[in-house]
C-alpha cells in the first residue's frame, strides 16, 4: 500500500516566525496524541488508491521538531486569520462574528467566527464543560474535549463526509475551555436533501449569488474527549479516546460576495508527458484558485504503462517567488492507472509568484526527483 505521507517530502517552514516553547516530557506525548487526530479524511468509496487525505504542516496547532514547539498565536478561537500567517484583523472583510453557543449534555460548543473561503468553511470556536460533565466522563483537569464531526448547510446545500482539519489552542482559557479552528472542505454536497451525497469535488464559490444572504448552519454530531489514561485499558490509540454524541447545532447567514470577488481563478490547461522511475503517463493540470486564504491545485495523472500502486507518486509542489515551498494539505483518489488530486497550500502574505514543479517520488527508496524541465511560473494578483 501507498504511502499515504509521501508527499510530505519536500516542504519547509520558516521557523524564525514562531516563538520557541519547551514542553515537558507528559506535554510532548499528549501533543503527540493530538497530531495523530489532525485530519479527518474525507470518505472515498469508489476510489481505493488513496483513502486518507494528507495533512502538511500548514493545517496543525504546532510544529514539533527537536522535541521544541513553535506557537505563533493565541486565541485561536477569537481570530482566524493568526495561525495563517496573517495580519491580526486581516479576514474582517470575509468572515463574520457569531459568538452563538449549543449545549447539549452539560457540554457548550461556542462558534465565535465563521468564514466562507474557496471550497471550505472555517469555525473559530470555544469547547466548555461544566464539572459535572468533565466528572462523569472521568477527565483529568486538562483534558480536551474536542470537536468531532460535522454538518453544514448553506441554502439547500449539505455538506458532511468530507475532509476535515483542526487546529487547536496551546494553552487552555483560564476558565477551562478551549479554542479550536476547525475546517471543514465544501467538496462533497447534498444538493438534492436525501441525505446522501451526490456530488463529489464540488465548487462551492461556483454555485453561490453574490447578491444573496444564506442561511447556514454548523452542526456538530459528535465530540471527542482525552480519557483519563486509568481508563485506558490496552493502551492503544484509539482506546485513549471516547466520543459523545449529541447535537450542537449553531445558525447564522452568510454571504459570499467579498470572498468570491476576492478569489481569482487562473487557467493552465497543462498537459505534462511523464517518464520516470518505470512510470510513463499524462500530468494534467487544469487550473489554480487563489483566495486571500489558500491556493487550491487540482491535477490528475494518467498512467499509459504500469500501475501507480508501486510505491511511485506523481505530483506537484509549488514555490512562491523567493523559493520557499508553500505548506500543503491535499487528498485524492484514484485507481491502478488514474491519480486524482486537489492540493491546497496557505496563501501567505507577499506571494506575487507561483512556481509550479513536477515531482516523482519513489517511496521504497524514499527518494524524490524534481522534475524541473517541466517547472513553470504563474504571476498572480495577491492583493
Amino acid at each position: 500500500m501507498k504511502n499515504q505521507y509521501d508527499l510530505l517530502n519536500g516542504t519547509s517552514v520558516d521557523f524564525d516566525e514562531y516563538e520557541e516553547i519547551e514542553l515537558t516530557a507528559s506535554e510532548k506525548k499528549r501533543m503527540k496524541k493530538r497530531l495523530k487526530r489532525e485530519i479527518k479524511p474525507a470518505r472515498k468509496k469508489a476510489r481505493p488508491l488513496i483513502a486518507a487525505a494528507v495533512l502538511l504542516l500548514a493545517v496543525t496547532p504546532v510544529m514539533m521538531q527537536n522535541e521544541t514547539v513553535w506557537a505563533s498565536v493565541a486565541r485561536i478561537g477569537q481570530q482566524i486569520e493568526l495561525l495563517m500567517n496573517k495580519p491580526e484583523g486581516s479576514f474582517s472583510g470575509y468572515k463574520k462574528t457569531v459568538n452563538e453557543t449549543a449545549t447539549d449534555q452539560g457540554i457548550q460548543v461556542k462558534v465565535n467566527e465563521l468564514m466562507l473561503d474557496d471550497g471550505q468553511v472555517l469555525l473559530g470556536l470555544t469547547i466548555s464543560a461544566d464539572e459535572f460533565r468533565r466528572t462523569a466522563l472521568g477527565l483529568n483537569r486538562d483534558a480536551l474535549i474536542r470537536p468531532g464531526e460535522l454538518r453544514v448547510k448553506i441554502g439547500n446545500m449539505s455538506f458532511f463526509d468530507s475532509a476535515s482539519s483542526i487546529r487547536e489552542e496551546p494553552t487552555k482559557n483560564k476558565d477551562g475551555s478551549w479554542n479550536y479552528l476547525y475546517a471543514l472542505k465544501l467538496t462533497q454536497a447534498d444538493t438534492n436533501g436525501d441525505g446522501k451525497i451526490d456530488v463529489e469535488g464540488y465548487t462551492v464559490l461556483d454555485h453561490i449569488d453574490p447578491n444573496k444572504n444564506y442561511q447556514i448552519s454548523a452542526q456538530f454530531t459528535s465530540l471527542d474527549f482525552e480519557k483519563n489514561p486509568g481508563q485506558t485499558k490496552s493502551g492503544n490509540y484509539q482506546d485513549s479516546y471516547g466520543e459523545i454524541k449529541g447535537n450542537w447545532t449553531v445558525h447564522t447567514s452568510v454571504n459570499g460576495s467579498k470572498i468570491i470577488a476576492a478569489t481569482k481563478v487562473y487557467p493552465l490547461n497543462k498537459e505534462i508527458p511523464i517518464n520516470e522511475k518505470g512510470i510513463k503517463g499524462i500530468l494534467s493540470i487544469k487550473e489554480v484558485r487563489v483566495s486571500p486564504v489558500s491556493i487550491k491545485l487540482h491535477y490528475t495523472f494518467t498512467s499509459s504503462t504500469g500501475s501507480i500502486r508501486n510505491g511511485t507518486n506523481v505530483g506537484v509542489k509549488i514555490k512562491d517567488q523567493n523559493g520557499r515551498d508553500l505548506s500543503e494539505s491535499g487528498s485524492g483518489g484514484g485507481t491502478d492507472r488514474v491519480l486524482e488530486m486537489d492540493e491546497e497550500y496557505r496563501n501567505d502574505k507577499g506571494v506575487v509568484m507561483l512556481r509550479f514543479i513536477p515531482y516523482v517520488s519513489d517511496h521504497e527508496k524514499d527518494s524524490s526527483k524534481d522534475l524541473t524541465s517541466h517547472a513553470f511560473n504563474l504571476k498572480i494578483n495577491n492583493k
